[in-house]
């Protein structure tokens, strides 16, 4: 176990669960809960604009956190990341239509398909590192964008599917906009403890030492297939959870949703937020869509001043804007805005003494 150099002076570890809690200090504890509670009251607070973009927030940390812990903490290169949340998404269409399920019976399934999915396209990962591992995931996005448009009898083809919300659950109608985001709110904070505490595990060190070094792992006693194949199983099953709370909001699904640039920027967003950390994910989904709404407001003010050439410029602009981040990060703070955060939480630890 690691010894953690970062706590405030004068907290000790005085048995074993105490080490491996994760908020130390009761100020720490409070602020985790203090926040918790004030994104709660937003569903009653905000308006259904800003809480459509809180939802899309929550939905992509969940599925950036299932890639950090491919990528992240296993060191598995995933392209295909966006196509597993689609394959959620239908899951939780096609059962709906066609074997009369309600979300709640399909929810765990839009886990357990892209799971399964993710560890069968997983297998090449044991044999294959880097590069050509990259391009086995390549494959997978295709392989499961073409079976989604051809087997129109199952999936609709490109004319997509409609996804119906949760069934009222003691009282509470979940087709208003407030009632689904405190759901989707509560799936996030499940399954982002879910992730934290697995980073934790003996299963989460044998992902970090497979990443760091496989041969060593391997000579340690870790199953560097069943490590690399469970990696992306789990991380798959974070992709299609995401996918089903996503494509439940907007109660519609269609396989233009998620292209393979959305897999690439996937992987961007990541290095951005911090590899190897969930706050690292969770920054990183964080500002990508922030960007991403940026560039959709900046829409009217491309039409003031380019007139019919908006959309194509309004286009341009969040892609130019997404490298640019992307390029910065990289050349200023490679190891992300996780990274950043630690130096700020230690300097105020440490204040005043510069060391």
């Amino acid at each position: 176990m690691a010894l953690n150099v970062d706590r405030p002076c004068g907290t000790f570890d005085r048995n074993y669960y105490q080490a491996m809690e994760i908020f130390r200090t009761p100020l720490r504890k409070f602020l985790m809960v203090a926040f918790i509670v004030v994104m709660y009251v937003f569903a009653f607070i905000l308006d259904d604009y800003l809480l459509s973009i809180l939802i899309v927030f929550c939905a992509f940390s969940v599925g950036m956190t299932g890639l950090q812990i491919i990528t992240g903490y296993a060191g598995q290169i995933s392209l295909g990341h966006a196509a597993f949340m689609g394959v959620g998404m239908y899951t939780v269409a096609i059962f709906q239509e066609h074997l009369g399920f309600n979300f709640w019976m399909a929810l765990p399934l839009a886990g357990l398909i892209p799971m399964l999915i993710g560890m069968l396209f997983g297998i090449p990962a044991v044999r294959i590192k880097g590069l050509y591992l990259a391009f086995a995931s390549l494959a997978a996005h295709f392989v499961i964008v073409y079976t989604i448009n051809n087997w129109r009898s199952v999936t609709n083809g490109t004319d997509g599917m409609y996804l119906h919300r949760p069934a009222p659950l003691l009282g509470i109608d979940f087709l208003i906009d407030q009632y689904y985001y405190i759901l989707v709110l509560t799936v996030t904070i499940v399954m982002i403890y879910f992730a934290k505490n697995l980073t934790r595990t003996k299963l989460g060190r044998a992902f970090v030492a497979v990443r760091d070094n496989d041969i060593a792992a391997e000579v340690m006693g870790i199953n560097i297939a069943h490590t690399k194949v469970l990696a992306f199983g789990i991380g798959c099953f974070y992709a299609g959870i995401a996918g089903a709370i996503g494509g439940g909001y907007y109660e519609y699904v269609n396989v233009e949703w998620f292209t393979l640039t959305d897999s690439i920027w996937y992987l961007g967003f990541l290095v951005v937020g911090g590899l190897g950390s969930i706050f690292g994910a969770i920054a990183g989904a964080v500002v990508w869509k922030t960007l991403d709404e940026l560039s959709t407001l900046m829409t009217p003010l491309a039409e003031a001043l380019l007139g019919g050439m908006a959309f194509y410029a309004s286009a341009a602009f969040s892609l130019v804007i997404y490298s640019l981040i992307v390029i910065v990060v990289l050349v200023l703070e490679p190891r992300g805005i996780n990274h950043r955060w630690q130096i700020i939480k230690r300097s105020y630890r440490l204040h005043p003494f510069p060391y």
